[in-house]
C-alpha cells in the first residue's frame, strides 16, 4: 500500500472517528468503533481505486486493499 492511500485512511478514519463518536478521545475510542470507522474508510479508498483504475487503466493498476490495526504501546 502507498503513503498516499495510507494517509488517505488515516485522515478519512480520523475524521470519521470525530463525526461519529465526537464524546471519545483517543485514549477512550473502543476496537470495535475504530474498525467501524477504518472499514468505511478502506472502502471508500477502494472505490476511488477502482474509478481511477477504470477511467485511467494504463497509469492506475487495479488494487486491493486490506485494513489491518497496529497497536501501538
Amino acid at each position: 500500500m502507498t503513503g498516499r492511500n495510507q494517509d488517505a485512511i488515516k485522515k478519512t478514519s480520523a475524521g470519521l472517528l470525530k463525526l461519529i463518536f465526537p464524546h471519545k478521545g483517543a485514549e477512550t475510542v473502543e476496537m470495535d468503533e475504530l474498525k467501524i470507522c477504518l472499514n468505511l474508510a478502506v472502502e471508500s479508498r477502494q472505490r476511488i481505486l477502482d474509478q481511477l483504475a477504470i477511467s485511467h487503466p494504463g497509469e492506475f493498476k487495479n488494487i486491493k486493499l486490506v485494513e489491518t490495526i497496529k497497536l501501538i504501546g
